[in-house]
């Protein structure tokens, strides 16, 4: 059935998108924040576990969405929050496993990729999964049927819950090497930075000899 007045479900949505994001961020930050010095290996976790907490969410958004309103909007708000909690997190991931000069590039990929896969791409395999669903319909009709359209989007958009339940296991997996890694980057760093110090004690030392010298070509 057509949804009726379109333009306040838009409102109402983006409005729940909005105030979920403003929520979920931070929150994610804080909960790394507190949990990780006591458990290192938590950031993958928390992300994960956004993950997989928002499947149950977007499955009751989805079967909600032609019975009750408000009901779906409360799914998809704890959803958007649990979703919106590893943004933070997967950045900071994304640095402390990367050695210095190599963390621009890395950001980038993981941006890249995830637009990608993501907004860029998604589209359009929602769009061809709705089209297949609709042709094979059993409703044969020559008119316009919502009810077959709104079905074919519904079984399209749970694609996003198997997606997420893949990514939640990937991040849970992720746990068990991202200690190893961040201790790793932290050994080359330290690394570095003692060569960086004797480079600069020579440099001093040259610099006093050469002084020395001029001193006593003066004297002389």
């Amino acid at each position: 059935m057509p949804c009726g007045p379109c333009c306040s479900v838009s409102l109402v949505f983006g409005l729940v998108a909005m105030i979920a994001g403003v929520v979920g961020v931070p929150f994610g930050a804080v909960v790394s924040s507190l949990l990780r010095p006591r458990l290192p290996y938590m950031d993958p976790c928390i992300c994960g576990a956004g993950l997989l907490l928002s499947v149950p969410c977007l499955t009751g958004a989805a079967f909600y969405a032609s019975g009750n309103f408000i009901v779906c909007m409360v799914f998809v708000f704890f959803a958007s929050v649990s979703l919106n909690w590893t943004w933070a997190v997967v950045s900071d991931m994304s640095l402390y496993v990367v050695v210095p000069p190599r963390r621009s590039t890395a950001q980038a990929f993981q941006i890249l990729v995830s637009h990608a896969f993501g907004d860029a791409g998604s589209p359009y395999l929602v769009g061809v999964v709705i089209i297949t669903a609709a042709l094979n319909s059993t409703v044969t009709t020559s008119s316009r049927n919502w009810d077959v359209e709104f079905r074919s989007l519904q079984y399209a958009l749970f694609m996003t819950c198997i997606v997420e339940v893949i990514g939640g296991a990937f991040f849970l997996a992720a746990a068990k090497y991202v200690v190893k890694d961040k201790a790793t980057v932290d050994l080359a760093n330290n690394r570095s930075a003692l060569v960086h110090s004797y480079a600069d004690e020579a440099t001093n030392d040259d610099s006093a000899t050469k002084s020395m010298e001029k001193c006593t070509g003066k004297e002389e």
